[in-house]
């Protein structure tokens, strides 16, 4: 009887995320036993994963695994938990081996298990979600003032019905980046690639149940000023705590050292979301270009 892929990720790619995740964490200033800790392994055990080599693997599955190393030593650094950690590692599992990219080390002739192995509904739930983020790209990338765009750039997060972790929240990897003026998605959205804004979201979805998608944006004197305009009320936070209640579909963050005020526009879906930024854009445009009164 053959063994089920699960076994290659046990056997070959877990020990590697592990290495790899230690030495992240390791060159970020952390101590061998503050890492053994927060790994669940021993101190000889982490000494061990910094002396090795990376192995090699072929691009996709190298790709995916130097993905996954960043994200949950990011997830370690910033204080996730043991739920958050399994379920950005079985739901980017689940994400490989659909996609076929697992297959190169489980070769089975015509075999497609994999391809399968989640409900239709699931699978077309996903693909809904997946294509909702593409269509609110579509909304950005056609044009977006620059006064609303934030040095951390923009994302868009949309999240599957009843969503409960970030690998039910599909993002777009690395943000959208301004090139030559235009905002582009460099990359297709994936599930479970931006851990603040799933955490946001989900946060959100407990509170507000038609929520299910949000996008950020920079917060400023002429945002705020356009949404005055445009008479969108909004609710201010802290940027890490939701309020326990509000009626607004905007949360304001007005930072602080070393974090950056930001919007965050949440909506039924992630296009809803995409409408009103690009509204709220234009009438940004309008302000800036309305020439000053007297009394200015």
């Amino acid at each position: 009887m053959i063994d089920p892929p699960c076994t290659v990720m046990v056997n070959r790619i877990l020990p590697e995320l592990k290495k790899r995740t230690a030495k992240l964490l390791n060159e970020a200033g952390w101590k061998q036993v503050e890492i053994a800790e927060k790994m669940g392994v021993t101190q000889p055990m982490v000494s061990r994963y910094l002396r090795r080599e990376n192995e090699e693997f072929e691009p996709p599955i190298e790709a995916f695994i130097g993905n996954l190393s960043e994200r949950t030593a990011s997830i370690i650094k910033e204080g996730g938990d043991d739920r958050e950690l399994m379920g950005t590692i079985c739901g980017s599992c689940f994400s490989m081996r659909e996609k076929g990219i697992l297959c190169e080390m489980h070769p089975v002739d015509k075999c497609r298990v994999c391809m399968n192995i989640r409900s239709q509904r699931q699978a077309v739930e996903r693909r809904e979600v997946l294509e909702d983020i593409l269509s609110a790209i579509s909304i950005l990338e056609s044009h977006l003032s620059e006064k609303i765009i934030p040095e951390v750039r923009i994302n868009i997060a949309s999240a599957l019905g009843g969503a409960e972790s970030s690998s039910e929240v599909a993002a777009v990897p690395g943000r959208l980046a301004e090139i030559r003026g235009e905002i582009r998605a460099l990359t297709d959205p994936e599930f479970g690639v931006s851990r603040h804004l799933s955490q946001l979201l989900l946060s959100a979805m407990r509170i507000r149940k038609e929520v299910r998608s949000v996008v950020n944006v920079l917060f400023n004197k002429y945002v705020e000023s356009a949404l005055n305009n445009l008479k969108i009320d909004f609710t201010g936070f802290d940027g890490e705590k939701i309020p326990e209640s509000w009626n607004t579909m905007c949360l304001v963050d007005r930072g602080a050292y070393g974090r950056e005020p930001c919007l965050y526009v949440f909506g039924g879906s992630a296009a809803e979301s995409a409408k009103t930024v690009k509204m709220i854009s234009d009438e940004v445009e309008r302000i800036e270009r309305k020439p000053p009164s007297k009394n200015e």
